[in-house]
């Protein structure tokens, strides 16, 4: 990284586990962009990186659809030229619990295209900058990929192929721009609240701080040390 404060790019980033990646970023000095749907959301969660002295700016957009995740990378080039430190596609949609029979089309698709197809989007428009920074991508995925149990198998189709396009990206990229999978807990978010209302999710899900100190830690650590794996963040945060 140069003697510039480096940039990262955070989707998702108006709540939940993208906001609190953007604050721990943030009180390391990162200059931040911050994308998700809710422009309010968006600035509520600037006005507090800026708080902590940080510098952001809010794009809000539907990453899953190509003229907007274009859109996006113009901007950024814009802001920054052509530079990106860091990306973190935590953006996506988690959906509901639903038995197969239940997943009809609409969902299939929504599911996909909100947790993988907008990964690719921001990885493909934003690769020339990632390379130029000789940046890294931080793919957040989730156990879903791997385990049964949770009754949204769309959800988990997502997610395993965002781990393959980690992989893939990986190889193919070949140490220029390092490519890591991170895998949170179930966490105390906004989105597991609704999944889960009659439940204290407080007292079985981690705070969302968690995953944010386990992306600090992956970049303590050099995100070339992990490239191409898919690395659970209580783990991380346990080296």
């Amino acid at each position: 990284m140069s003697i510039e404060a480096p940039v990262a790019l955070v989707t998702g980033a108006s709540r939940g586990l993208g906001q609190a990646m953007s604050l721990a970023l943030a009180s390391r000095g990162w200059r931040l962009g911050l994308v998700a749907r809710d422009q309010q959301r968006l600035e509520i969660c600037a006005e507090a990186v800026r708080r902590q002295g940080g510098e952001a700016w809010v794009f809000s957009a539907d990453l899953g659809q190509p003229a907007e995740a274009h859109k996006l990378a113009e901007q950024l080039t814009a802001r920054y030229g052509q530079r990106l430190d860091l990306l973190v596609n935590n953006a996506g949609n988690m959906g509901d619990e639903r038995r197969f029979e239940a997943v009809n089309p609409g969902f299939w698709s929504a599911l996909l295209e909100a947790n993988l197809t907008s990964a690719y989007l921001c990885c493909w428009y934003l690769l020339p900058a990632l390379k130029e920074a000789r940046g890294c991508i931080v793919n957040i995925s989730s156990g879903a990929a791997v385990r049964t149990g949770f009754l949204n198998l769309a959800y988990g189709v997502a997610k395993a192929g965002l781990d393959r396009l980690t992989q893939g990206l990986a190889a193919e990229l070949n140490g220029t721009v390092a490519c890591v999978s991170l895998s949170p807990p179930v966490s105390d978010t906004e989105t597991v609240r609704k999944i889960y209302p009659t439940q204290a999710v407080t007292e079985w899900a981690a705070p969302p701080s968690l995953t944010a100190d386990a992306l600090l830690k992956l970049l303590d650590l050099g995100p070339s040390r992990f490239n191409g794996q898919v690395v659970g963040a209580r783990e991380l945060l346990e080296q």
